[in-house]
């Protein structure tokens, strides 16, 4: 079945519908609507009512074909780990996957869904297979479905978020050979991919984002939330305020930026230079901050882009071709959750 993109962050959900003709793909359908602040923390959906009310409305208006829902969960809640088990075969690997996670999974094995991925052959090593171990609490998972179901939604897929990121990289510009670094900058997390060739080569969450740098500015300048978040974007004529935010927002983006640039070292320290990326990429809500690109490049030493899942894509009529353009980095997850079942 094709299935909606469903992105349910803290801060926004987003949906995103696509259909394929085999050569180009089409944006049926997109759009996105605020979550009611402290709704969903830490990925926890703490208000399912209200969350499922913002996501019903947001339904309403876009009134999508597909009723098979694709989300992802990232976070505390979600393990992802890289692993070599004594198996050459897949139907082995599943009969033996709950003894293989019990090694690697920080919480009771019955707390869990495990699945596994495994890595290409060339990467079989000792008469063993290279996986990516996931391990998700069972009670985010089923939350994440729950809703879904409430809405009228079948789920389909529960996706981890990064590699939801990837593959919405792969959507947008196919196998590159070159190792490229992906970083989502959500609200309250921002996760990590490392892909080359369509595969992920290391992934990770982080607890940093867009909400952080909102609370900052309040700190600093005495603003209220609201008023905090929207100057964040798209600044003010207050030459003082203004004075105040620009020093909060480079001296978060230094910190963000010199916590990624660990991250990317340590990923290179066990890693063979021919995968070393050449690139960044960045998405996500804090994608659009003033000179982020710069910072990042500046600490980091990579280029850095703005990743626009949707480039190339075909827009159906009725959607607004600037609206997209103008939001198309925040629904990079949304795309990559779209894609499943187009693309593989």
């Amino acid at each position: 079945h094709p299935t909606l993109g469903l992105d349910i962050g803290s801060h926004s959900i987003k949906i995103v519908e696509l259909s394929s003709n085999g050569t180009r793909h089409t944006v049926k359908c997109f759009g996105r609507a605020l979550v009611p602040p402290q709704a969903i923390v830490d990925g926890s959906i703490k208000e399912p009512d209200k969350v499922a009310g913002a996501l019903k409305a947001l339904l309403g208006n876009l009134r999508p074909k597909v009723k098979y829902a694709a989300t992802s969960i990232a976070g505390y809640s979600v393990i992802v780990k890289k692993i070599i088990v004594p198996y050459q075969d897949e139907d082995e690997i599943e009969r033996n996957l709950i003894f293989e996670a019990e090694k690697y999974v920080p919480f009771e094995i019955e707390e869990v869904y495990v699945d596994f991925h495994a890595l290409d052959g060339e990467s079989k090593k000792n008469s063993g297979t290279e996986i990516f171990l996931v391990a998700a609490k069972r009670e985010i998972v089923d939350e994440y479905a729950s809703l879904t179901q409430e809405v009228g939604l079948s789920p389909a897929v529960v996706d981890v978020d990064a590699f939801a990121l990837g593959n919405a990289f792969e959507g947008a510009f196919g196998l590159l050979t070159e190792p490229i670094v992906l970083v989502d900058i959500g609200a309250q997390k921002t996760n990590i991919n490392i892909v080359l060739q369509g595969t992920s080569l290391f992934a990770r969450d982080m607890a940093f984002g867009g909400t952080q740098l909102t609370e900052a500015i309040q700190e600093a300048t005495g603003l209220e939330y609201v008023d905090a978040e929207r100057i964040k974007i798209a600044g003010s004529e207050d030459a003082a305020i203004m004075k105040e935010v620009t020093t909060v927002c480079k001296e978060l983006c230094d910190v963000w930026a010199s916590e990624l640039k660990k991250v990317i070292d340590f990923y290179k320290a066990n890693s063979d230079a021919e995968t070393y990326p050449t690139q960044l990429y960045t998405s996500g809500g804090s994608a659009f901050l003033k000179e982020l690109d710069i910072i990042f490049g500046d600490i980091i030493g990579l280029p850095v882009k703005i990743l626009n899942p949707l480039q190339g894509f075909a827009i159906d009529h009725g959607i607004e071709p600037e609206y997209i353009s103008s939001v198309a980095p925040q629904m990079a997850i949304a795309t990559g959750l779209a894609l499943r079942t187009l693309t593989k």
